[in-house]
């Protein structure tokens, strides 16, 4: 069963997307998956050895103490859709991660889908890593009734190279928008916080970025706890003062790299999509991607679809200091070039 992956810098919209696309009859919308298999600070790598049924739910299930302790704190975020108040898991003894925006997406009963995969999957033989993966997807969409996959995790512009190398034959949307928006919006969002903070202060205590939060935290024993190490702070947290320029700068990098790789694949496999467009004209733009994934756009999910968008969620950018501006716009110039090499299809 092929798979299209939409990638992004994050921020983008794309998680909307992946709502959307759930509504889709024949669409099996896998929203964070690879997100799911990373703990913070993210490391964006995709397993490389054989993986058994047991390993994978391994890593899909284990618990990852920041987003737990996020969620604690009052640092939860719009990709968080779990019932943390009521449902089987509880932030308190740890979420499974694929219980954070995963399986929710899928199901209203993420509990009940849970239990199903549950005595199923750690008894999988060994497989490669990718064909594991793919085989889950591909038994989630027999579980489901669906027969096209799609898999989005933000950020995921980071993992096209490994992407392209481990599912061959699989297709991209590379779903973005505009630069400034996107960094105003990462600096607001609790996940891209913590990782601008994590950044900053591991190059304050003069360690890569590569450093583990402890490492950091016990370099800078009287400022990284409420700020990267738990308990969380949310007030502390929120309000630490990150460099806009941080962001545009992460933006640019992962558009720019992120459509080199995508340009050496043949033009048919990937295609981009506009936040702003989906936006405005959602019927067409949501009509020419049902054509790219090979399925129906039919009038109802149409409409249901346009009742997700709110059209008003653009231009923040137009409300920052010009000085500011001009700023993150040059911050962002090597991704907008990149763009305007590969506009989208009309």
């Amino acid at each position: 069963m092929p798979i299209t992956f939409v990638v992004s810098t994050g921020r983008s919209g794309s998680t909307m997307l992946s709502k959307i696309l759930q509504l889709h009859p024949d669409v099996l919308s896998l929203s964070e998956f690879f997100v799911a298999l990373q703990r913070a600070p993210f490391r964006w790598e995709l397993p490389e050895e054989p993986l058994d049924g047991a390993r994978l739910w391994e890593l899909m299930t284990g618990p990852d103490r920041i987003s737990d302790a996020m969620i604690l704190g009052g640092l939860k975020n719009d990709e968080m859709l779990y019932n943390y108040d009521s449902g089987r898991f509880s932030p308190a003894t740890g979420i499974p991660n694929i219980m954070h925006s995963t399986l929710p997406v899928l199901t209203d009963d993420p509990d009940a889908l849970y239990a199903q995969l549950e005595p199923v999957v750690p008894t999988w033989p060994v497989r490669p890593a990718a064909e594991q993966i793919a085989y889950l997807f591909e038994f989630l969409a027999g579980l489901l009734g669906r027969r096209v996959i799609v898999e989005r995790s933000g950020t995921s512009l980071a993992l096209v190279d490994q992407l392209v190398e481990q599912y061959p034959g699989a297709r991209f949307v590379h779903m973005y928008r505009d630069g400034v928006d996107c960094t105003l919006s990462m600096l607001r969002h609790p996940l891209f916080r913590f990782a601008g903070l994590h950044a900053l202060l591991a190059d304050e205590a003069g360690l890569t970025s590569d450093a583990t939060v402890q490492e950091v935290a016990d370099a800078l024993p009287d400022k990284a706890p409420g700020l990267i190490l738990p308990p969380f702070d949310a007030e502390k947290f929120m309000a630490y003062d990150i460099p806009p320029e941080l962001y545009a700068r992460t933006w640019a990098f992962l558009v720019a790299n992120g459509i080199e790789a995508l340009s050496k694949l043949p033009g048919d496999s990937w295609t981009q999509l506009s936040f702003e467009a989906l936006l405005a004209n959602p019927d067409a733009e949501l009509t020419r991607l049902a054509a790219f994934l090979g399925v129906e756009p039919s009038p109802d999910w149409l409409k249901a679809a346009a009742a997700m968008i709110d059209p008003v969620r653009t231009g923040a950018s137009a409300t920052i200091d010009p000085e500011l501006l001009a700023e993150l716009r040059a911050a962002c110039a090597r991704g907008d070039k990149a763009l305007a090499t590969r506009p989208p299809a009309s």
